[in-house]
């Protein structure tokens, strides 16, 4: 629409209501459709070469599309510990404090970014998942590259009140990187005992597996009874909506898409 040139209106009125997937497999079932729709758009639909959008909405486009890119970035970063303890290799030869005055500030000021843009709602379970998603963007990625099809579902959003589900399967290459990661941390403190490089890599580690500590045990099974679904409370039906049931598009809607001409 926007190539063609209509325009498209911020409306600050609450039209539509839905719920979050109630159990972690169609939280990555939704997750993985919403990856691969996204990368589409930049492998298959770039927007830098789409006319008649402007600047601003080509930047746009493809700076929300390319955010699940980010699963890449993430377990590389990930895997810089591993890698030093593993084989000694050092990435950046630096003192643990000039590294800790430079990474610090940057993280928080990262993470008070988020918080402001959220409104100060932004949780660690919410960034838990943001992050560990990291083999389903890849396994996303790598869809779309080779074009292979997957079917397309629509998510389930019924909630249950019985037992969690066993869903581990899914979390298998986290699973498997804690494990590499107690692995590595043995064969680094063999070759060269607790010193400060080994304290730096082990605590960065450490984050990324603490990090994925939400993702494995929303997947895990569990015989308690689930009240809500996934990560979100259920909806509380809004007090006078604007859409009443005998006008399903609003007038003050109509107004939100129209041509630049007019």
């Amino acid at each position: 629409m926007h190539e063609k040139g209509w325009k498209s209106v911020y409306i600050p009125k609450v039209l539509a209501e839905g719920l979050a997937p109630d159990d972690f497999l169609n939280y990555y079932k939704q997750q993985f459709r919403w990856t691969r729709g996204s990368l589409e758009v930049i492998f298959k639909y770039n927007p830098l070469l789409r006319r008649g959008l402007s600047g601003s909405q080509r930047l746009q486009y493809l700076l929300s599309a390319s955010y699940y890119l980010s699963g890449s970035v993430i377990i590389l970063d990930a895997l810089l510990p591993v890698i030093y303890l593993l084989t000694g290799q050092t990435p950046v030869v630096t003192s643990t404090m000039t590294l800790a005055l430079v990474f610090v500030p940057y993280m928080w000021i990262n993470l008070y970014a988020l918080q402001r843009t959220s409104n100060f709602t932004y949780s660690f379970q919410a960034i838990a998942f943001s992050l560990s998603a990291w083999w389903l963007q890849l396994t996303a990625l790598a869809a779309v590259l080779t074009n292979r099809k997957t079917s397309f579902a629509v998510t389930s959003k019924a909630t249950h009140d019985g037992g969690r589900p066993n869903f581990l399967r899914l979390v298998v290459p986290q699973l498997v990187f804690a494990a590499l990661g107690v692995l590595a941390l043995a064969v680094g403190a063999n070759r060269e005992g607790l010193s400060p490089s080994l304290l730096a890599n082990v605590a960065w580690l450490a984050v990324h597996i603490a990090i994925a500590v939400p993702f494995v045990v929303a997947a895990s099974p569990s015989r308690a009874p689930r009240k809500h679904p996934l990560a979100v409370d259920q909806p509380v039906p809004a007090r006078n909506s604007p859409v009443e049931a005998s006008e399903p598009f609003p007038a003050s809607v109509a107004p939100a898409l129209q041509p630049v001409h007019d």
